[in-house]
């Protein structure tokens, strides 16, 4: 399944299980098929070794515009927020800004907001696993702060889950 959509059935699926009869909105279907097409960019960029085309790509899904409050909207950016930080991996400062970010635009618990934290997880480890020769103790700090990424990956995700089954029919 690729990435939009995922969010967009993520969205679905959460708001069919609280019985919201939302109607069609072709502006964020359209918004959505943008940073779709954004993102299919940016795959062909890498398959061509080309990081830094396919960055600008994902890039250009945060200049969608979408629709006010539309949470598909925000999975999309945060969605975007973590693959740069994957493509960052190598400016261990850059990563983390845009990380931070995407964390900032968060504005309630989602699929999405906990993959942020896995991402963060992953480059600690990548981080420990690069320094660990030259390092040791800088390595083992940096799996410490993945395993904390990863507990709030874990708890967002308990979150999302507990009031999806509380609305449960």
């Amino acid at each position: 399944m690729n990435r939009i959509f995922c969010i967009a059935a993520i969205a679905c699926s959460v708001g069919c299980q609280r019985n919201e009869a939302r109607p069609v909105d072709e502006r964020l279907l359209l918004a959505l098929e943008e940073a779709r097409a954004w993102q299919h960019r940016a795959d062909t960029h890498l398959a061509d070794g080309d990081a830094a085309a396919a960055r600008e790509d994902v890039e250009q899904v945060l200049k969608v515009k979408f629709p006010d409050g539309a949470p598909e909207g925000e999975e999309a950016r945060l969605d975007a927020w973590a693959r740069l930080a994957r493509l960052d991996a190598t400016d261990e400062a850059r990563a983390l800004g845009d990380l931070e970010r995407g964390r900032r635009e968060a504005t309630r618990d989602s699929f999405y907001r906990a993959h942020l934290e896995t991402v963060a997880g992953e480059l600690a480890e990548e981080k420990a696993q690069r320094i660990a020769a030259r390092d040791p103790e800088g390595a083992k700090a940096a799996r410490r702060d993945a395993l904390a990424a990863y507990a709030r990956s874990i708890e967002i995700n308990k979150r999302v889950q507990s009031a999806l089954l509380k609305e449960a029919p």
